[in-house]
């Protein structure tokens, strides 16, 4: 079968020609010219009593006005705007959707075309949709229709729903209004205070959870320490005099010390300690200054340049001798102590002229080394022709600190003296004993102790003299200074009127109180060994008894045991477990804060 052409069901006759073209010698159904119209015959046609229609009567046929974009209004009949009359479209089925404002022409009311016009659209007949595509818009039809009808159903539901409030509450009455808005004053004013107290308890809840959380935040945690092996120390403090065997050497002129030796070094007999330089001298000695600078600065390129291998080891050991006294004099700036300031210098300079000294042995290969180092001899030569030369007596230990009363306080002194002389002594001394570089013609310039030996006099109130028994060794310690003596051997002990006095001889530390006159010491008087944890660990502590109560972290739990107090102080106490427990023990975690927790509480590991 060809396209476009409809099948021969029997029924039409074929005359031989193409299925669904019309023959040409029939004539069209058309209304011919002269006959009357459709429109014509509807406006004759009356109705059933053969009487007018009232509705039409008055009714007038709208007319359309279309208005161009230049204003002008025309009007015409029966055509809508933006149709095309030479291109009709299809009439719609009436399930099609339709625009609400699109009105259909009334039967009869068509416009009336030319015959050109109609036999141009029936040479082009509307296209015609497959039985399929019509099922599917019958099928999109009826579901916008079930759409439509459900929505109303539901809307219809929902008005019913909701009474008519307005009409129910409506008051009928200037009085009736009055009351009715009362109640709804109050109405809104209950909601108002109930929103109200509804956020005062959200805010209250709130606040305590802040208040709870941040008392649980800052609460005291449990404290946790080792349980260690350790000593308690008993001790009694006193102030002590400090006395040496000591030479003083003097001066025949007045001028500037210079030294030759280190503070608290020790120096053999006949080793030249010093020099006096006389007045007029400062200008030879600025220029031997400004010299050993030159030398220095000179031996520090040549050594960077490769020349002297040795004497990189000879700076590095001045170095490490200087460093010491460096720290020592920036403490003494923290501390505001300028008292050794003196003998820091005089130290320092000894250990540079030691290491200029080792530098000379030294060949560097260097002309202007060489001649800086003439100048430089020639300048001391000068200088020891004219200055008062020092050298020592006898051997010992040099100090350059005097307070003049190294030949007054002596060893004989401390064992015939009363404790009144004593304790005049003891307030009447200064506890740091300085240096002055201005010396003065037959005044001391330095002391050697001539022992190693040095001795400790002190009033020690309240003290059982039987502790401090001739001969009996004690350990001094000496907060100020962070050492501690031993072996300080008693020589004599006697009875005051408020207390006893002893004398302690000791051989240690000799170097470190040489600048020192009077000490503030603590004697140790017991000394306990054991088990030593913080005594703010013990818990229900009977001390009179020697019991207490200690808690430890065991497994994540606070465990309590009772121990024995050995021994105690301000700080520390000496614990040992029961006979049938071995708890505590070394390594044991105490908690130092026991009023933390309780018996069994969860604490972290």
């Amino acid at each position: 079968m060809a396209i476009g052409k409809r099948p021969n069901n029997g029924k039409r006759p074929n005359n031989g020609k193409s299925q669904g073209k019309r023959p040409m010698n029939q004539p069209i159904n058309r209304p011919e010219s002269g006959r009357v119209s459709g429109a014509s015959r509807m406006k004759q046609r009356p109705n059933a009593d053969n009487k007018p229609d009232p509705r039409r009567q008055n009714q007038q046929r709208p007319v359309r006005k279309n208005t161009d974009r230049s204003g002008a209004v025309s009007r015409s009949s029966g055509q809508r705007p933006g149709v095309n009359p030479n291109n009709p479209a299809v009439s719609g089925r009436p399930s099609d959707l339709m625009d609400p404002k699109f009105s259909r022409p009334l039967f009869g009311d068509e416009p009336e075309l030319s015959a050109a016009v109609e036999k141009e659209q029936v040479k082009t007949p509307p296209k015609k949709l497959s039985w399929w595509q019509v099922r599917k818009v019958h099928r999109k039809n009826r579901l916008i229709q079930k759409q439509k009808q459900k929505a109303e159903e539901e809307a219809a539901k929902k008005e019913a729903a909701v009474p008519d409030v307005l009409e129910e509450t409506r008051p009928e009455s200037a009085e009736e209004r009055r009351k009715h808005m009362a109640k709804m004053r109050k109405r809104d004013g209950l909601r108002a205070a109930f929103n109200a107290f509804l956020c005062i308890l959200i805010l209250i809840g709130m606040m305590v959870i802040a208040v709870l959380y941040i008392v649980d935040y800052v609460a005291a945690k449990p404290a946790y320490a080792f349980a260690a092996e350790g000593s308690i120390e008993h001790t009694i403090g006193a102030t002590a005099l400090v006395v040496r065997n000591e030479t003083v050497m003097t001066s025949t002129h007045t001028g500037d010390l210079m030294a030759q030796a280190t503070e608290g070094s020790r120096v053999a007999k006949s080793q030249h300690l010093a020099m006096v330089i006389p007045e007029g001298m400062e200008t030879t000695m600025a220029e031997l200054h400004n010299v050993e600078q030159q030398i220095v600065d000179l031996e520090r390129q040549l050594m960077n340049q490769g020349k002297g291998v040795a004497a990189k080891a000879v700076f590095s050991q001045a170095n490490d001798e200087i460093r010491p006294i460096i720290t020592m004099i920036r403490q003494d700036a923290i501390l505001n102590k300028l008292n050794n300031m003196t003998s820091y210098s005089s130290s320092i300079r000894v250990l540079m002229e030691k290491r200029d000294v080792n530098l000379k042995t030294i060949d560097f290969d260097d002309e202007q080394l060489t001649a800086l180092r003439t100048s430089e001899t020639a300048l001391q030569t000068q200088l020891e022709n004219r200055a008062n030369s020092i050298y020592a007596e006898t051997p010992g230990i040099i100090s350059y600190k005097l307070d003049g009363q190294e030949n007054t306080i002596t060893k004989q002194l401390l064992m015939d003296m009363v404790d009144s002389k004593c304790e005049e002594l003891i307030s009447n001394s200064s506890s740091i004993i300085t240096g002055d570089l201005k010396i003065k013609q037959n005044e001391p310039v330095l002391r050697i102790v001539q022992n190693d030996v040095q001795y400790f006099a002190c009033l020690l109130k309240n003290a059982p003299m039987e502790e401090f028994q001739l001969g009996s060794n004690h350990v001094i310690r000496i907060p100020a200074e962070g050492i501690s003596i031993s072996d300080c051997k008693v020589i004599r002990c006697s009875v005051t009127r408020d207390g006893i006095l002893v004398v302690f001889e000791t051989s240690n530390q000799v170097e470190r109180l040489l600048d020192r006159r009077t000490v503030n010491i603590e004697i140790v008087q017991t000394k306990t060994t054991g088990i030593r944890v913080p005594v703010s660990s013990l818990a229900n502590a009977d001390y009179d008894r020697g019991i207490a109560t200690i808690f430890v972290n065991e497994s994540g739990y606070a465990r309590g045991y009772t121990v024995q107090i050995r021994d105690y102080d301000r700080e520390y106490a000496i614990i040992a477990p029961l006979e049938n427990t071995d708890i505590p023990s070394i390594s044991t975690i105490v908690i130092t804060n026991p009023q933390t927790v309780k018996e069994g509480d969860k604490v972290e590991k």
